[in-house]
């Protein structure tokens, strides 16, 4: 019992360190400067007046020239 809870936080702590962080800014309210994307948010986005955590494909699907632009990455406050 007592490896199977160690592996659990061992497993929490692991996917926590992994966890991307983006510049938050724009329309995107947050407690703060940064967030720590969570779910099926997996790159840090930049869309005209948007800056945060969102999903690569629908920031692809958003990305359209003349009309909207985003851009997005997947590195630790890469935006």
């Amino acid at each position: 019992m007592k490896t199977v809870i160690l592996a659990i936080v061992v497993l929490l702590v692991v996917s926590q360190a992994e966890a991307l962080t983006c510049w938050c800014g724009g329309s995107r309210k947050c407690l703060g400067r940064t967030e720590v994307c969570t779910g099926s948010n997996n790159v840090c986005a930049t869309m005209n007046n948007f800056h945060g955590c969102y999903t690569e494909s629908s920031c692809r699907s958003l990305d359209r020239p003349g009309v909207a632009s985003s851009k997005f990455c997947k590195t630790d406050l890469c935006q």
